[in-house]
C-alpha cells in the first residue's frame, strides 16, 4: 500500500487508552490501535489558536531576549489567497524525508524529489514562507523545569469561542490551544513549573476569563513518545 495522501487530510485529537496525542484523521484509514487498548476516540481540530509554528512561550524561557532575536523567522510573503497549495509528489516525497529528520540536508533532498539542490532548496523555502512547512524543536519540558504539563478540555458558548480562545494564545503556560469537536470545543496543552502552579493558572488565568462553564484536566503522568519521528542514531 502506498504511503496517504496529506492533502486529504485533517489533524484530529486521538485518544487512545488513556494517553492523548495528536494523529492524522482515523476516517482517512490511516490510524491503527494497538492490541491493549481498551477505547479510543477522536475530535476534529476545527481551528488552531496557538501552536505549531508559533512554538510554546516555555521553551524561550531558556533563552536570552538577544539570543532570541538572532532566530531567524521566516517571512510568510507567499499568497495563498486562492486557495490552498497544491503538493506535487516531489513535494510530498520532500515533506516525507522532513518528516522522518527535520535535519536532512539538501542532497538528501535532492535524491528523493529529482531535483538538483538549489531547486529542493528554493522549494523548501517556498514551503515555509507559505506556511505549509515548519521546523520545531521537541523538548521534555521537565528539562526546563516545567515537571507538570497537562491537556485541559473546555467548554464555552459557541459566541465566546474565538475570544477565549485568542485570550487562551497569549498565556505563556499554553503551549497548544484549539478549537474542537466532540463533547468540549476547546482543548489546550500546558506547562507549568509544578502542580501549585497548575493550581494557579486554573484558579486566576482560567477563572479571570469568565466564560468557561466546565472543565476537565488531564495531567500527563507519562510521555511514552513525542511529535518527532524516532532516529536511529
Amino acid at each position: 500500500m502506498g504511503e496517504p495522501d496529506l492533502r486529504r487530510h485533517r489533524d484530529c485529537l486521538l485518544h487512545q487508552g488513556d494517553q492523548p496525542r495528536r494523529a492524522r484523521c482515523p476516517t482517512a484509514g490511516c490510524t491503527t490501535t494497538h492490541p491493549s487498548s481498551v477505547a479510543v476516540t477522536a475530535h476534529c481540530l476545527l481551528r488552531t489558536f496557538f501552536g505549531g509554528a508559533t512554538g510554546w512561550n516555555g521553551r524561550a524561557d531558556a533563552l536570552t531576549p538577544r539570543e532570541i532575536q538572532r532566530i531567524p523567522t521566516p517571512s510568510r510573503d507567499v499568497d495563498t489567497a486562492g486557495g490552498p497549495l497544491e503538493l506535487s509528489e516531489a513535494d510530498e516525497a520532500l515533506l516525507a524525508e522532513l518528516a522522518r529528520d527535520g535535519r536532512t540536508g539538501y542532497g538528501r533532498l535532492a535524491a528523493a524529489t529529482g531535483w538538483s539542490e538549489s531547486t529542493a532548496q528554493r522549494r523548501l523555502e517556498h514551503l515555509r514562507r507559505a506556511g505549509v512547512l515548519f521546523f520545531d524543536v521537541d523538548i521534555d519540558p521537565g528539562l526546563l523545569g516545567f515537571s507538570c504539563v497537562a491537556m485541559l478540555w473546555l467548554s464555552v458558548p459557541p459566541s465566546q469561542l474565538a475570544r477565549v480562545g485568542m485570550a487562551l494564545a497569549a498565556h505563556a503556560e499554553v503551549a497548544f490551544a484549539a478549537a474542537t469537536t466532540g463533547p468540549t470545543n476547546l482543548v489546550i496543552s500546558v506547562g507549568c513549573r509544578d502542580v501549585e502552579a497548575l493550581y494557579d493558572y486554573v484558579d486566576t488565568r482560567l477563572g479571570a476569563l469568565g466564560a468557561i462553564h466546565h472543565m476537565e484536566t488531564a495531567p500527563v503522568i507519562h510521555t511514552a513518545k513525542r511529535t518527532g519521528a524516532v532516529l536511529d542514531l
